[in-house]
């Protein structure tokens, strides 16, 4: 996708209906199972081939089973057809209301699906593919217009702006623990912030997201009922990346909010990768380095572009395009350079007690380890060294306390608090700078 040419935008009225449960999953169940048809014959063929330099009398049957398989497919493909019209029956004859998901269910699995195949659910053009949406604290995706933004916000909309990015296969709700308000909420409230969450399909490449981003934050500055002066943007895993790259979009291709932007807040975001990934990437390759399992690989790679861009943290296109010529051998990704006007808070979490607690050097926060989070690297290149910047571990916490931890949001309050006193003093105005 070109960088200088705004996303479509497909507006979403919320949690998939059962119908499109149903639709979409048929569909993707014709994928996997035309998938599973070729990788058993993936297998055949290599025990084939490995016959027939013994036996060359065994070729013509390698060729007839490739006859088989296809005829077996078309038949698959047939059955599901059938089933996608038997689908679009049940949607006439059943009641809505005994077809519907809970909502809250509904968007638990539809969000974890999308981490997973996110990307073939786009590339499919399957129904259950998220679109990108600003959501309000009910899970109300709000309209790019000024009427919109006016009756769809919270509160009175406020000049400083606040908006929270979720992590790979995760949603906007989940930055809610049971009976308390989430982060944006309690800035709204403490900070006079006014509070958006995106919702997004995660299994993207980070730099689609991020490119998406970066112009639909253009079409809501433009949109916006009153005169924003201050843009706070918190990711959570992933979503602090997709944050990154939408500044870098943002300024590559010229857009006026990265003037605006004030504030980047970092929970446990793997800037220098998530070592799980990189482990099972290197099994997936590892399978292709014999005859016999070699198709067995196919189902490792199954794992969205979302997924593999955190091997290495990638934040631009010519990252994991790079990756993919040099077949996922790429480690030199050189690190992103931070707007100079933004302030950026890395925040880590980590399962051991103290510093030097084994628990926590083996395992982080059970996803990043902490030097990943603050992307400390012995590569000068792949360092995150930005002009204003700090940052607090949290010790005895794993990686998703990060998203409504108490304790996380009073030092994510205490930074910005002092950071929005300045600005309102007229000593520092971030948001002018560059202008």
């Amino acid at each position: 996708m070109r960088a200088d040419r705004p996303p479509v935008d497909r507006r979403d009225a919320g949690p998939p209906a059962g119908a499109v449960w149903l639709r979409g999953g048929i569909a993707l169940a014709a994928d996997a199972f035309t998938g599973t048809v070729g990788l058993v014959q993936g297998v055949h063929r290599s025990i084939t081939r490995s016959i027939g330099r013994i036996n060359p009398a065994a070729h013509p049957v390698g060729r007839v089973s490739d006859f088989v398989y296809g005829r077996v497919r078309d038949i698959g493909s047939l059955s599901f057809a059938g089933a996608g019209q038997l689908a679009g029956l049940a949607e006439t004859l059943v009641p809505a209301r005994k077809r519907e998901i809970p909502a809250r269910l509904s968007l638990g699995l539809h969000s974890a699906l999308n981490g997973a195949v996110g990307d073939h659910l786009e590339a499919s053009g399957n129904e259950l593919a998220l679109p990108m949406d600003f959501v309000a604290a009910d899970g109300r995706p709000i309209a790019f217009t000024r009427h919109g933004l006016s009756v769809g916000l919270d509160d009175a909309p406020s000049p400083r702006l606040v908006v929270l990015i979720h992590g790979l296969g995760m949603n906007d709700r989940q930055w809610r623990r049971a009976g308390h308000a989430d982060f944006g909420e309690r800035l709204a409230r403490d900070h006079g912030y006014t509070a958006l969450r995106l919702r997004y399909n995660s299994g993207r490449h980070v730099s689609e997201n991020g490119r998406d981003l970066a112009f639909r934050l253009q079409a809501l500055l433009d949109a916006y009922p009153v005169v924003l002066e201050r843009i706070t943007l918190i990711g959570h895993s992933m979503g602090g990346l997709v944050a990154r790259s939408a500044a870098h979009y943002a300024h590559e291709a010229g857009l006026g909010w990265p003037r605006r932007l004030a504030d980047m807040v970092l929970l446990g975001s793997p800037h220098l990768g998530a070592p799980l990934e990189r482990l099972g990437s290197r099994v997936t390759r590892s399978l292709t380095r014999v005859p016999y399992t070699q198709p067995f690989a196919r189902l490792g790679d199954i794992r969205s572009a979302g997924v593999k861009d955190l091997r290495y943290g990638y934040l631009r296109d010519e990252d994991w395009q790079k990756d993919e010529r040099v077949g996922g051998d790429y480690t030199a990704s050189p690190a992103l350079r931070p707007l100079d006007h933004v302030g950026h808070f890395l925040v880590a979490a980590t399962l051991g007690r103290r510093e030097d607690d084994p628990l926590g050097r083996w395992f982080g926060d059970l996803l990043v380890p902490v030097g990943s989070a603050f992307g400390h690297s012995r590569s000068p290149g792949r360092r995150f060294v930005a002009r204003d910047q700090d940052g607090r571990v949290f010790y005895g916490m794993n990686h998703f306390a990060l998203l409504h931890h108490d304790d996380v949001y009073r030092a994510i309050s205490d930074w910005l608090g002092p950071r929005l006193d300045e600005a309102s003093s007229g000593d520092r105005s971030i948001c002018r700078t560059g202008e």
